[in-house]
């Protein structure tokens, strides 16, 4: 019995071997491959390569697993470094496209500030123009006020003389009047009374006289005024403020970019432009107050030409009645 069944089994043997032959071809039986992982921690090589199925290299933190659609990722990615280099090309293309930009950015702050400079000049022309313009009007009004003075005075004067002349004529017309009265009424003086008389007709003629050379004195004053304001404003005009020179190398490289000839007369004329400005406006204002005090001054002497021509024809009203009563 014992014989049977060590037969039968070798006999399964061979038929299995035999069949097992006809399924795998002649490979021989391999073992099974060993944990790559060591032992039971499944995490102790992780970055360990595993050369099974295909042998693609396992998936890391830097590169993506199996080379999904005939390629790995480093070859995928051209920015990929290749055997922990970098790659030298397009580093140097990365670097020569921001090395532009930053060239791009210079020429355009450039551009800005020679565009700002160039415009300031323009500005300052500009403003130049105008003040010299309101310096020209503003010394052809304080001309005008000066002859205007000069008219007002002599008109002053003339009224003056004007009023002398109607104290004469007030004189003559008494006289006349004594002369022609009636041969029947003799004008006789009285003796006595001639020296008293004759005083008091001096002290009259001197208080007049006095009075006369008061009035022409100070019509003279206003009128030596008026030429001693607008004097002094044409004086003050046709002075000159020096420059102030050129800016400092510090000051001026606040505002200059890469200085050269050009961006230097720029700033140059700026200066220039800004110091005659500074000159032009404080003879602007010198001549606005000389110009308010001068008008002021022949307002005030108007006012007195009016009580005077007032006064003149009142007197010239009055002789003129005296004569017509003379018979």
């Amino acid at each position: 019995m014992s014989r049977f069944f060590g037969k039968k089994k070798g006999a399964a043997t061979d038929d299995d071997d035999a069949a097992r032959s006809n399924l795998f071809g002649n490979r021989t039986a391999q073992n099974p491959p060993s944990n790559p992982n060591g032992g039971g921690n499944p995490y102790a090589q992780q970055g360990s390569y595993n050369p099974g199925y295909g042998g693609a290299p396992p998936a890391d933190s830097g590169s993506r697993g199996g080379g999904g659609y005939g390629g790995s990722y480093a070859a995928q990615n051209p920015y990929a470094p290749h055997n922990g280099g970098d790659d030298g090309r397009s580093r140097e293309d990365y670097g020569g496209y921001g090395y532009n930009s930053e060239e791009e950015d210079v020429e355009a702050v450039k551009s800005s500030i020679k565009f700002t400079k160039d415009q300031s000049v323009r500005s300052t022309r500009n403003a130049l123009n105008a003040a010299q313009s309101a310096e020209e009007s503003g010394l052809r009004i304080l001309n005008n006020l000066s002859t205007q003075g000069a008219r007002l005075h002599n008109t002053e004067k003339n009224l003056d003389v004007a009023s002398s002349q109607n104290r004469v004529a007030e004189d003559k017309a008494r006289e006349l009047k004594n002369l022609n009265r009636s041969m029947f009424v003799p004008n006789v003086g009285n003796p006595l009374r001639s020296k008293s008389r004759a005083e008091a007709e001096e002290a009259k003629i001197i208080a007049r006289h006095q009075a006369e050379r008061e009035e022409r004195d100070r019509t003279r004053e206003f009128g030596y005024e008026s030429k001693n304001v607008v004097g002094r404003a044409l004086n003050t005009t046709t002075g000159r403020v020096e420059s102030k020179g050129k800016s400092s190398l510090a000051e001026r490289s606040r505002y200059q970019f890469e200085a050269d000839s050009e961006d230097d007369a720029l700033e140059d004329e700026i200066d220039s432009n800004l110091d005659q400005l500074g000159a032009i406006t404080g003879r602007l204002k010198g001549m606005a107050m000389a110009t308010s005090k001068e008008v002021d001054r022949q307002n005030q002497q108007i006012d007195k030409i009016m009580k005077k021509s007032d006064r003149v024809d009142d007197q010239i009203a009055l002789n003129h009645n005296r004569i017509r009563k003379i018979h």
